[in-house]
This record gives C-alpha cells, sequence and structure tokens, in this order.
C-alpha cells in the first residue's frame, strides 16, 4: 500500500508540472463573433490565395489583429481565437 500512495503522488507531481495547454473553444468563438466578425465574415477564411498554411501563422496572424486593433489579447485569448479558426475554418493538421 505504502508504494501504491507513492505512484499515487509522483503522478500528481508529474501532472501537475507537465506543460498541457488546452483551449477553451467557446471562449474564442466568443472573442471572434464580438470582436472580428463585423470585419472577417466567413468568407474571408476561404479565399484561396490567403488561407494559412500552419497554426503558428494562424496565431501570428490573431496576435497582429488583436494588437493592430487594439484589443491586446492576452496569451490564452490568442490561443483560444486561433484554435476556433483553426477547427471551424482552416481544419490545420497541426492543433495545438
Amino acid at each position: 500500500m505504502k508504494n501504491f500512495t507513492g505512484i499515487i503522488a509522483i503522478c500528481a507531481v508529474l501532472m501537475s508540472s507537465s506543460p498541457v495547454v488546452a483551449t477553451d473553444i467557446e471562449r474564442g468563438q466568443e472573442l471572434y463573433k464580438n470582436h472580428c466578425r463585423s470585419c472577417h465574415e466567413s468568407w474571408v477564411h476561404t479565399r484561396q490565395n490567403h488561407r494559412v498554411a500552419s497554426i503558428s501563422e494562424l496565431r501570428l496572424r490573431v496576435a497582429g489583429w488583436s494588437s493592430h486593433t487594439g484589443l491586446m489579447w492576452s496569451k490564452n485569448e490568442i490561443d483560444d481565437v486561433t484554435d476556433y479558426l483553426s477547427r471551424h475554418f482552416y481544419q490545420l493538421k497541426d492543433q495545438p
């Protein structure tokens, strides 16, 4: 029993220290709807000559627009919007 308790303690420490990235798709959708959709209707994301090719490129664009518009979103907000856009419009393979 003593070894079992030790294993549980080690697992708890490893789980709490591992860099798990979790995004909130619903928050990303709401941020997009409230701050981006007035200019970026869905057709903007499907133009052949302007599609993004990776999550990192999409994240750079979201961060750039956040700064350009004065929203100054946090890293988590940028990640949430990026994940929402990727899943909803781009279906990029390298999901965070």
